[in-house]
């Protein structure tokens, strides 16, 4: 069973702090979408971390940015699309953080070793925080793909 959890205390935030996080994941959502790290260069912080589903570490806007513009150029990565809409929520911890979740379902993504992965099922955690200027950018970033594999008989 799927539960979407409803943002929490959204609306709470002030309306200039709603718009520098929306603007914030426009540009995530933009950039990996078209595959352009400029549209990037703001979303991370100085100290950000980073971590993808496949177990590659990051730390600090330019590393990210440097990891990214590799990735966006990679073919078997390019190669994935997206099967459905994107799920996200948001959830304010504080009134100077957040918590942004998102789901995806990514059909086709290719392997080093020529296979494919018939679905990604993709979930990532995004933590914006609010910076003195104004800007909610992303402090820590992790992605996981669900495992199928079973090893605990009450886990639904």
């Amino acid at each position: 069973m799927t539960t979407e959890h409803p943002p929490t205390g959204v609306s709470t935030l002030a309306p200039r702090d709603q718009e520098a996080i929306a603007r914030t994941l426009t540009s995530l959502l933009a950039g990996f979408s078209e595959r352009n790290v400029d549209k990037l260069a703001d979303v991370y912080t100085d100290d950000a971390d980073w971590v993808n589903a496949f177990g590659s570490v990051k730390h600090g806007r330019q590393e990210i940015i440097t990891y990214l513009r590799g990735l966006f150029a990679d073919a078997n990565f390019n190669a994935g699309t997206l099967k459905a809409a994107p799920q996200s929520s948001i959830r304010v911890l504080t009134n100077e953080v957040v918590l942004v979740s998102v789901h995806l379902l990514i059909e086709g993504q290719k392997l080093l070793d020529g296979g494919v992965i018939d679905e990604r099922d993709n979930h990532s955690l995004h933590v914006l925080q609010r910076q003195n200027d104004g800007t909610w950018p992303v402090v820590s970033e992790m992605y996981m793909d669900a495992n199928r594999d079973e090893s605990y008989a009450g886990h639904s």
